[in-house]
């Protein structure tokens, strides 16, 4: 009887694990487009409420540019083979939008993490405090680990890189980002790359209070944890900018760039 008992106890704890574990699963493997769909269902009751339409923007090829922060090997490939979840997604629709941003005639400007290190120290300020000793080095002087993943559609010839030393490229010293964005003319940022609560989200607020119309795009950024890249875009979408996805962004690109032609 105490074999029969254990056999129906362990049964018993095998069904509520599946349970448990069938919804989790389910979770994770949303991609960030569905997790897009559900965001706009939580916030459209608030955004409702005070009089505003989920998009602010809209999307001109003549003013716009692609902004990729961190896209390096630090980050894509970094030296501890730790990688991001949902990193391999977020490089092949930022590949797909850096493509089609070049098509349209829309600058693609890659934002490279890199701190100048010395005896003395580096030009990072607290940065050092918040991460070991081998990513520090990782990111110093212009190295391997700051340089742009081999995977990546970087063209050189038409493309434009800026460097940072702070999470946030518009407050780099010296502010590389906004002296090409002012070059450049430009006043829309479509946001890529990563980290999406760190650096991305980081720019993405400094853009704002600049006065920069923002558009982050959903499946072209990820974070070490799903919860925090939902509460990043959750209040995005409430306070720095629009969020949407590739295809959105894509759509609305080509319908802008047919109606200057048209």
């Amino acid at each position: 009887m105490k074999t029969v008992s254990g056999i129906i106890l362990t049964a018993q704890i095998l069904g509520w694990l599946i349970c448990l574990c069938i919804p989790a699963l389910a979770a994770g493997g949303k991609g960030n487009v569905e997790m897009l769909d559900d965001l706009r269902r939580d916030t459209a009751p608030v955004l409702k409420q005070t009089g505003r339409p989920m998009h602010l923007f809209r999307l001109d090829a003549s003013r716009a540019a692609l902004v990729i922060i961190d896209m390096q090997n630090f980050s894509c490939a970094p030296s501890g083979g730790q990688t991001m979840p949902g990193i391999n997604d977020t490089m092949v629709q930022t590949n797909k939008l850096a493509d089609f941003c070049r098509s349209l005639g829309v600058p693609v400007i890659w934002v490279r993490q890199n701190v100048t290190c010395g005896q003395s120290g580096d030009n990072g300020g607290l940065y050092r405090a918040f991460h070991d000793k081998d990513h520090v080095k990782n990111i110093c002087n212009k190295g391997t680990g700051t340089e742009i993943f081999r995977d990546m559609h970087f063209d050189p010839a038409k493309d434009h890189v800026v460097f940072k030393n702070r999470y946030s490229a518009f407050l780099s010293n010296p502010p590389e980002l906004r002296r090409a964005l002012d070059k450049l003319k430009r006043t829309q940022l479509i946001v890529v790359g990563v980290a999406a609560n760190v650096c991305v989200e980081s720019t993405v607020r400094d853009a704002m209070q600049l006065d920069y119309e923002v558009t982050v795009v959903a499946d072209a950024t990820t974070s070490s944890d799903k919860t925090l890249l939902r509460s990043t875009l959750k209040n995005i979408i409430f306070f720095f900018g629009d969020v949407r996805s590739t295809k959105e962004v894509m759509d609305e690109l080509r319908n802008s760039s047919a109606r200057k032609n048209g």
